[in-house]
């Protein structure tokens, strides 16, 4: 029920792509209605894709922000800045904070987010381990950088490609420590992945595959090298942990259905009323996976918290699945990567190569319908290809259920 006044109660915990796509959808329906926003950082929503434009010296700080205190003030939401959720009561339909403050609401929205992984036993709190999820983090890696620490990126998905980007430009290519045969590892096959590979080569960056971080050697400063599991030791001043996030779930545990992340149907709304889930935290439908899965992506994100604002505020709105999808500028080398790019044993797809120099394209069929790409070099057709993926396979979708 709305609170004394009348008006809705709306509570929108996490002030990132969604819940600011959220408080803008709940305002073009609800001019009335009382939204308050808990911000676990004390600044406003800023974009995380920015932070490595920033990291490479290409952007300002003031430059990241997606939202100033006077936009809040204009959209008439209270932003309590600097303020963690601590848990949340969905039978009282009640959020209380970690500085005691109880929020009472008709409807919420938990977009959360997700927390950057370190393996089990590592030291977080020591000097030069780090990951790549916060504005604080960027910050971080910048003052290494200007202090000439030498650094080691763990890991070479999607996010430690492009740190390492810009590290290159910012003038310290970094020695990038990968778990697997091949660089993109979960993103592209190895054909695509070693052309990116030796291009980064070119700009100084040295890689070590198959290898993982067995020992951290600390000096009075903090890290000084790593010991890998090659038996290599690798000196430096900063490591940084890029080996993917997990989603924020511990507010929503024991309150709603959770799995992986919050599962959420297509209107963006969890098992318990009132209560809507989006951005990096939710799991949402894949239309190539034809089943629910956690896709951080920042465009989903945003189109996420904004179906669930406009149903929060009585609205009907559709999120339509998500599509697994990476892009980069590699130093000049475009790279695009969209839904199943991988080729297994039995799993019924077939590829389709093309390549000339550093050219590469890979198309994925599956019972002659496209299901994945990856293209390096000239990236024009990824927009027909993503269109063409989710019409096929939303219509396959369809068939199945």
């Amino acid at each position: 029920m709305p609170g004394p006044s009348g008006a809705r109660r709306y509570v929108i915990v996490g002030n990132s792509a969604a819940g600011l796509a959220a408080l803008r959808a709940i305002r073009a329906l609800d001019d009335a209605g009382q939204v308050t926003l808990v911000a676990a950082e004390a600044r406003p929503a800023y974009s995380r894709v920015l932070l490595t434009p920033f990291i490479a010296g290409r952007l300002p700080e003031e430059a990241l922000y997606l939202a100033d205190a006077g936009e809040y003030r204009r959209l008439r939401a209270e932003l309590l800045s600097g303020v963690a959720a601590a848990a949340l009561d969905v039978s009282r339909r009640e959020v209380m904070l970690d500085d005691g403050r109880v929020l009472p609401y008709d409807a919420l929205l938990l977009a959360t987010g997700a927390c950057a992984v370190f393996p089990r036993g590592t030291p977080v709190g020591l000097t030069g381990i780090q990951g790549l999820r916060t504005l604080e983090d960027a910050r971080a890696i910048r003052e290494a950088v200007a202090r000439r620490r030498r650094v080691a990126v763990i890991g070479a998905g999607p996010v430690g490609l492009k740190l390492t980007c810009a590290l290159c430009e910012a003038g310290a290519p970094p020695d990038v420590v990968v778990a697997s045969s091949h660089i993109l590892s979960q993103v592209a096959d190895g054909e695509a992945a070693a052309i990116v590979q030796a291009h980064l080569g070119r700009y100084g960056v040295r890689f070590h595959l198959d290898a993982a971080v067995q020992e951290l050697v600390e000096g009075a400063d903090g890290l000084e090298a790593l010991g890998l599991t090659d038996g290599s030791g690798l000196p430096c001043g900063l490591a940084v942990y890029c080996k993917g996030a997990e989603p924020a779930v511990a507010l929503a545990a024991g309150q709603v259905e959770t799995g992986v992340g919050v599962r959420v149907d297509d209107a963006m709304r969890t098992s318990a009323e009132g209560v809507y889930t989006a951005g990096d935290v939710a799991e949402v439908w894949d239309v190539v996976a034809c089943r629910r899965r956690v896709g951080a992506i920042w465009p989903h994100a945003v189109a996420q918290g904004r179906v669930a604002g406009t149903n929060m505020a009585g609205g009907d709105a559709r999120f339509r699945g998500g599509l697994q999808r990476n892009a980069a500028d590699v130093l000049g080398l475009p790279f695009v990567s969209m839904g199943q790019v991988r080729v297994r044993y039995g799993d019924g797809c077939d590829a389709v190569v093309e390549r000339t120099g550093r050219r590469y394209r890979k198309l994925v069929l599956r019972e002659g319908r496209l299901v994945g790409a990856v293209l390096v070099g000239d990236v024009s057709e990824a927009g027909r290809l993503q269109a063409a993926i989710r019409k096929d396979e939303a219509r396959a979708c369809e068939v199945q259920a």
